[in-house]
């Protein structure tokens, strides 16, 4: 049995980068495996159903209504790896907002030293294609907290959303119906979620390719902490390049309702 722990930024980003394993963990693995979610926040701005429109009219569904819709969202889609509500932690960080600042990361540590898991995986801070903030900030958060021994323990940590894996979990070509499955409960994502099921499947494809005996598999960057071993973390030269790339594109954010900015910023959330 190992305790593993997820870290996202949103309610939603598990589910096309890590879900095989996820199920794999908790419903088809001989061992009897502990699985927790972090969520950075609830996701209170991200609106990305283009069937609920678009434009200030809609701007009254996000906030602290659409935080409960989302929470709920990501409840039901962790029922299908059997993973109940209680295991599931939310840092109370608002979306688009998250910072990288000492509160921020004693934070972490303190969850991380009270559950003392044996495996993190969290969004990959520097080699990644998706630079938004609370995404890198939440998997730099991981790094520095293992590195600068902040916990009194040495946890495997594995990155997801990376252009440099160096670990792989393959999967079936029918386990896509998993992934469909967990993407049809988040609702308020779906049309973001199942545009971007047109990326995942190649991306799916080329991870497969990576692992000896299996089409499709997820990929992740485990990071090393042992001296010895840290050359192991250098990325290729295009894998450099590409990062830099990525890392100059203007990604997309959630539009903030000026009023609700001003009720934040008033009560010091932001």
């Amino acid at each position: 049995m190992a305790k593993f722990t997820f870290f996202q930024a949103h309610p939603d980003d598990l589910e096309l980068n890590c879900g095989h394993l996820m199920h794999f963990l908790t419903k088809e693995s001989k061992k009897r495996h502990e699985v927790k979610i972090v969520s950075t926040t609830k996701g209170e701005f991200g609106l990305a159903d283009s069937s609920l429109g678009s434009g200030t009219k809609y701007d009254k569904f996000k906030g602290d209504f659409l935080a409960k819709v989302r929470t709920q969202e990501l409840y039901n889609a962790q029922a299908i790896h059997g993973i109940p509500p209680e295991n599931i932690t939310f840092l109370d960080y608002v979306d688009g907002f998250v910072p990288f600042d000492k509160k921020f990361i004693s934070k972490i540590a303190a969850y991380l030293q009270a559950e003392k898991p044996d495996v993190i995986i969290g969004p990959e801070p520097i080699f990644t294609y998706y630079y938004h903030t609370d995404h890198t900030f939440t998997g730099r958060a991981l790094f520095y907290i293992i590195h600068h021994e902040l916990i009194d323990f040495t946890p495997k940590l594995l990155y997801y959303t990376s252009l440099n894996p160096n670990f792989f979990f393959g999967f079936k070509k029918s386990d896509f119906s998993l992934t469909t499955r967990l993407i049809q409960c988040h609702k308020t994502q779906f049309w973001l979620l199942n545009t971007m099921m047109l990326v995942y499947k190649p991306i799916a494809r080329i991870m497969g390719k990576k692992l000896p005996g299996w089409k499709y598999a997820e990929g992740y960057r485990q990071v090393f902490f042992d001296e010895n071993l840290r050359w192991k973390n250098a990325p290729s030269r295009k894998t450099a390049i590409f990062s830099h790339f990525f890392s100059s594109m203007p990604f997309f954010k959630a539009k903030y309702p000026e009023a609700m900015l001003k009720d934040l910023k008033a009560k010091g959330k932001i």
